[in-house]
């Protein structure tokens, strides 16, 4: 409903040149008005439709518009202003009764995304990954649903919880960030604050502190001790290997750079303990920072976007 509209039957009314249609618009618009308080009866409703329409009229008959011009302006007025109040109220109680919003964010093979809710929250999308998020979150609660992988980063407020839902699991939070991947099995990794992450189906749950790591499979949650930073360092690209192994290291870039890592040892005995930070570097830049600590080579296939390595022995 608007109020250029609501001025507009004003007018009208006042010069009784009201059309059938906009009659039976005004008599709708009443009876939903009505819908607004307790609901009326009937024959009085109809009963004070029959007397805004009289009075309305017996105003336009009026021959001598002069004498009586200032409380015609100023009736013209008071109804042109209730009829506005009224029709506001129409409005925005209708508002309240819209279903909300939703936005859809998709990234594709090596798209990476950000996006800020309207809380403030922020959350980094990985790619071949989909985030739904509503436009305005309701009074209660911030929900949101993935499928792939996402960092995100939430604003706290105690009294609206944050919940992201995914297939058969969903988590909750209050002020946190955290990593979570549904690739294969779902993952929360937790980078700080406290996380509560439930499986739908078997109803288990278990709260994540920070560096706790929960996997769910088949209905169980594992939860395991971890370096965040090897979980969410595809958006950061800071990257601290404390006495890593070699597997280790190569799984870590492999995930942090969203590439393929085909490992080859030469000898399976190789076992180099490998210590070393790296922020905000190429991979490249890093394999050939390892050729310091390891004897290999490698080889890159663009197209698929793979990395062959072969590992000849420690140095």
């Amino acid at each position: 409903m608007q109020i250029k509209q609501l001025i507009n039957w004003a007018r009208r009314y006042r010069k009784a040149n009201s059309s059938a249609k906009e009659k039976k618009e005004f008599d709708s618009f009443l009876d939903d008005l009505a819908k607004l308080g307790k609901e009326p009866k009937p024959f009085d409703l109809e009963k004070s439709k029959a007397r805004v329409w009289e009075n309305l009229k017996q105003k336009s008959r009026n021959k001598k518009p002069g004498r009586h011009l200032f409380p015609v302006i100023r009736k013209a007025a008071a109804v042109i202003f209730i009829f506005s109040m009224l029709g506001l109220l129409v409005y925005h109680t209708m508002e309240k009764d819209k279903e909300p919003v939703f936005f859809v964010k998709m990234t594709g093979e090596g798209m990476r995304s950000m996006v800020t809710l309207a809380d403030g929250s922020t959350v980094r999308i990985n790619e071949n990954s989909k985030l739904e998020y509503p436009e305005i979150f309701d009074s209660e609660s911030r929900v949101v649903y993935l499928t792939g992988e996402a960092f995100f980063n939430v604003t706290a407020n105690a009294n609206k919880p944050f919940k992201v839902v995914m297939d058969s699991s969903e988590i909750t939070v209050l002020g946190t960030s955290f990593n979570i991947n549904t690739h294969q099995n779902t993952e929360v990794t937790v980078a700080s604050g406290r996380v509560k992450v439930a499986d739908k189906i078997s109803n288990n749950n278990v709260v994540l502190a920070q560096g706790q790591q929960a996997l769910l499979k088949a209905s169980e949650i594992q939860v395991k001790k971890v370096n965040p930073d090897y979980y969410i360092g595809w958006h950061t690209r800071k990257l601290e290997f404390q006495e890593e192994s070699i597997a280790s290291v190569f799984s870590i870039l492999e995930r942090a750079y969203g590439v393929n890592i085909e490992l080859t040892m030469l000898n399976k005995e190789i076992d180099c303990a490998i210590t070393g930070a790296y922020s905000g570097e190429r991979i490249e830049t890093i394999l050939l920072g390892l050729r310091h600590i390891l004897d290999f080579s490698y080889q890159t296939d663009i197209e698929t976007q793979t990395i062959f390595i072969k590992v000849n022995k420690c140095k």
